[in-house]
């Protein structure tokens, strides 16, 4: 007997959170079929924000005063930044598609792939020295669920999927890097 599938709108977060983590291809298609999905997305890209940053946060200060303002900033920004990369990611996936591609159904999807993201919260648990490994993975895994993503939003098939969340993500990475040399000059630029 099959299990009931897993609503992307609906129910415990838990079941779906396991889901996207998992890159289950199934709930990716419900997901981008869904459209009540899309606010359960954004909770989750505000989760998954909340979870990285607590981290970062937590390492760079133990100060709590002013957790609300910086929670409310964090959650703000979170959507802001969704919608930048579903908005960069867009136009690289319409170019390379061979379908028509659904704006909606692409931010939902890429909202779900955020889900990895809370797995930084293991930074809490390993030696300082180790933090920058669980970033990597956790980055690599953004990659993979997002690549997941695209593949359910667009309908395309492994490859073409893998091109444009390939080139979506350095993309988006691309700007952030741009974004921080510009607001915090060229010693912000990663070193090789």
């Amino acid at each position: 007997m099959n299990p009931r599938p897993i609503s992307p709108s609906g129910g415990p977060l838990l079941p779906r959170l396991l889901n996207a983590v998992l890159l289950r291809r199934s709930f990716y298609d419900a997901v981008a079929a869904d459209t009540r999905a899309t606010g359960p997305a954004g909770a989750v890209v505000c989760l998954a924000a909340i979870a990285r940053e607590s981290v970062a946060l937590y390492q760079l200060s133990e100060a709590s005063q002013g957790w609300g303002l910086i929670l409310a900033l964090i959650v703000v920004f979170a959507i802001l930044r969704w919608l930048l990369y579903a908005s960069v990611m867009y136009p690289i996936a319409r170019g390379l598609s061979s379908q028509p591609v659904e704006f909606k159904r692409l931010l939902r999807c890429l909202g779900f792939a955020e889900t990895p993201a809370v797995i930084s919260l293991v930074g809490f648990l390993v030696d300082d020295s180790l933090f920058p490994y669980v970033q990597f993975g956790v980055g690599v895994w953004l990659l993979l669920a997002t690549i997941v993503a695209v593949r359910s939003a667009t309908g395309e098939r492994t490859r073409r999927a893998i091109l444009i969340g390939v080139l979506g993500f350095a993309a988006y990475l691309a700007i952030g890097v741009a974004s921080d040399i510009a607001l915090h000059g060229p010693q912000a630029a990663p070193s090789a």
